[in-house]
């Protein structure tokens, strides 16, 4: 018999991959933005509740990262009291939560992976109500919740929030220049939403034991790189030139290296390709 699960956030970009890609192998109830909201986890909770399903999913968050600057309450109600309200509900009906987080909850200061063991350390709002989210989740659900962490993702879908993804808007500066400055002082590993839509629903389906999980595309790189990819992948004409921003893209501060550690998850046969092969078949389905 088909798990039964809710999803959360289901016509985003890691929400409508994972209700593609699962949709044969899941019974999905996927409520729309408008009749199921995270800024009101009152009837959220009510919401699952009624639904009694075996599986909660959350792929929504507050995650435009300079406004959540400016709107913590917002931040930490959608990021971190939703998220406390999902797992106590998850508890109480007997059903897992997955729930995802960003590479954001570290300060990047070292120089090397982070592992899921690696103590968090913020530097923004953003990331300061996602590692509250994580906290609650591991906590009030321990024997149920998944948090997955993941970095930089780019689909098909629009994000409601930000409008697009970091590769369609280089694609579209490069039609209106010979030349795009892209930041190459931040170091994390692109990911592709598709696969880490995958991902997930392999490692629910592995009977991995609930915690937390890192799952990235493999290998790393800076954003003026990646957007170099981008173009040279897509044929453009466009040429990249990097600039040291030192962090300073807006209010909230971005951490200089994110890339994370995905071991635990290998451990159970989860593996992600890299992400200059997942960025190739991205753009091959890009129109135009």
């Amino acid at each position: 018999m088909r798990p039964h699960v809710f999803l959360i956030g289901g016509s985003g970009q890691l929400g409508s991959e994972i209700r593609r890609q699962a949709q044969m192998r899941w019974r999905i109830t996927a409520p729309p933005r408008a009749a199921l909201d995270l800024a009101r986890p009152a009837a959220l909770a009510e919401a699952v509740r009624e639904a009694r399903p075996d599986i909660v999913v959350n792929a929504g968050a507050f995650h435009v990262v300079d406004l959540c600057e400016s709107r913590l309450d917002e931040a930490l109600t959608v990021n971190a009291v939703a998220v406390a309200v999902l797992a106590r509900t998850c508890e109480a009906i007997g059903a897992r939560l997955v729930t995802f987080s960003t590479d954001y909850v570290f300060d990047g200061a070292r120089a090397e992976p982070y592992r899921e063991s690696d103590a968090t350390n913020p530097l923004q709002a953003y990331g300061l109500s996602k590692a509250a989210g994580e906290e609650a989740a591991l906590q009030l659900h321990p024997a149920g919740a998944f948090v997955i962490r993941s970095c930089g993702l780019y689909g098909h879908a629009p994000s409601r929030q930000k409008g697009g993804n970091f590769v369609l808007d280089r694609l579209r500066d490069a039609r209106n220049r010979d030349v795009v400055e892209v930041g190459c002082d931040l170091v994390c590993t692109p990911t592709s939403a598709a696969d880490l839509a995958g991902a997930t629903i392999a490692l629910l389906g592995r009977e991995a034991p609930a915690g937390l999980y890192h799952l990235t595309n493999a290998g790393c790189c800076d954003w003026a790189t990646f957007a170099g990819a981008v173009f040279r992948q897509a044929g453009c004409g466009a040429r990249v030139a990097p600039v040291d921003r030192r962090g300073r893209y807006g209010p909230a501060r971005r951490p200089p290296y994110t890339v994370l550690d995905c071991g635990k998850a290998a451990a159970f046969g989860i593996v992600l390709r890299h992400w200059r092969e997942a960025l190739g078949d991205y753009l091959r389905t890009v129109p135009g």
